[in-house]
């Protein structure tokens, strides 16, 4: 028998099937502030580790679930499940934030630590992942411009994806979130990783009780080990040497995840999947994505790190290169074509929120905006293909949540025309599944 799973999450003529509710979360005075010893009434510890161990966990664990007991997974499986359509989910590392006059006071309130962004593309047989900095810096709708880990903060995963959607111009209909311990207990539950670590890293705080000693060489690191080496911040790199380490710990991850012993570990990557991370992503669409994951070739894996300059204490994106990377790691197109392409945008005064996300994904595509305008209209929303690449026009659609594209040929004005109506609603986020 053979079962096929199909994710409509990505597909521009279904952009999301997901069903969305309010999420209400407390809201520190500043979410995007750096904590220090001194702040009077809070800090925030930022557990450093990389997005891709949180898939891996889910991953394995999903396939663990059925009870394998063999290797590899594909032959182990007494049916297949192929995933048929690129599809794109946001890994989430969050962090937890506690009181500055007592450390066993932790609030309610968190950030995100690590954001990565995945793409399983079937047609290309390989995995994109694009790893946005944390001190990245950029506007949080309702909450102005500053740094994109607070977007958690004001408005839980909801707002976290949103944020990212605006930034990237790519939707992620999916997700994945880990928690710090279970960073450490992934490690743990693999048997620890191989590290090469450069220098002897040394680093003492005694009021959160972080004490960071390691030895420069070739070493093997158990969770908390690993999770010191990612989150050791004194370097001249900042979040990106940060990054830098947390890509080293992940390559050793995967190497784990192929050696035949990991089926030994599998009942112990379930209970981190079941008990410290939080996804909407089914079994059995998690079990599709192990496959694919399990069936990458040399070069499978794409890394990549958002481009951009160190500010004065923050990231800020390199514009024309963010358009062409993520053009070529989400979408297989040439950032020429979407340069080349120019919009307008009709939308209703009723909702500016969907006006505004809008707005924001189709110029992070690097689209050239020409007009905008309010406009009332009970068609539904749609993209109006004047001129230019059909497929340009089919990537704009998916992103403003219109299910069509309409061919209305004209020699003049923009190449596109989008139209948001009256009773188009905030273009949604998903939010963990009940």
């Amino acid at each position: 028998m053979e079962i096929m799973v199909s994710f409509s999450g990505d597909s521009p003529a279904h952009p999301d099937r997901l069903v969305t509710a309010s999420e209400t979360t407390e809201t520190p005075l500043d979410p995007a502030a750096k904590a220090t010893p001194r702040r009077r009434w809070e800090r925030s510890i930022r557990w450093e580790r990389v997005g891709i161990q949180a898939a891996a966990a889910c991953l394995i664990g999903a396939v663990a679930s059925i009870g394998l007991g063999m290797t590899p997974l594909r032959t182990a499986l007494p049916w297949s499940l192929l995933l048929r359509q690129r599809t794109n989910v946001l890994i989430m590392g969050l962090d937890r934030t506690v009181s500055e006059r007592n450390p066993n006071v932790v609030y309610p309130v968190t950030r995100t630590t690590t954001l990565v962004a995945a793409s399983f593309d079937p047609a290309s047989r390989r995995v994109y992942l694009l790893s946005v900095p944390r001190d990245t810096r950029t506007g949080i709708p309702g909450h102005g411009t500053t740094k994109i880990n607070a977007a958690h903060a004001y408005g839980g995963t909801r707002l976290s994806i949103r944020t990212v959607e605006n930034v990237l111009g790519v939707r992620f209909p999916y997700y994945i979130e880990l928690s710090e311990r279970g960073f450490v207990r992934l490690i743990d539950a693999v048997g620890g990783v191989n590290v090469h670590i450069e220098k002897d890293l040394n680093y003492d705080d005694n009021w959160d009780g972080l004490h960071i000693h390691l030895k420069k060489g070739y070493r093997r690191l158990g969770g908390k080990a690993a999770m010191e080496y990612v989150r050791f911040r004194h370097d001249p790199l900042g979040d990106i040497g940060r990054i830098k380490r947390g890509q080293q710990v992940m390559n050793a991850l995967l190497d784990e995840f192929r050696q035949p012993r990991i089926v030994t570990h599998l009942p112990r990557m379930l209970r981190v999947f079941r008990e410290d991370a939080q996804t909407n992503l089914s079994r059995a669409q998690l079990i599709a994505l192990a496959l694919f994951g399990a069936g990458l070739g040399p070069g499978g894996l794409v890394r990549e790190t958002l481009p951009g300059s160190f500010g004065q204490s923050d990231w800020i994106p390199d514009l024309p290169r963010d358009h062409s990377l993520v053009a070529r790691m989400f979408y297989d197109v040439d950032a020429e074509a979407l340069a080349h392409t120019t919009a307008e945008l009709l939308a209703s005064p009723a909702n500016p929120d969907t006006a505004g996300d809008a707005l924001a994904r189709v110029t992070a595509l690097g689209v050239r905006l020409v007009r905008f305008a309010t406009s009332s209209s009970d068609s539904p929303t749609a993209v109006i293909l004047h001129h230019g690449d059909r497929r340009v026009a089919e990537i704009v659609a998916a992103l403003v949540g219109a299910r069509t594209v309409i061919d209305s040929p004209s020699t003049s004005g923009p190449d596109l025309t989008v139209i948001l109506t009256d009773t188009t609603t905030a273009i949604p986020a998903p939010l963990p599944r009940q």
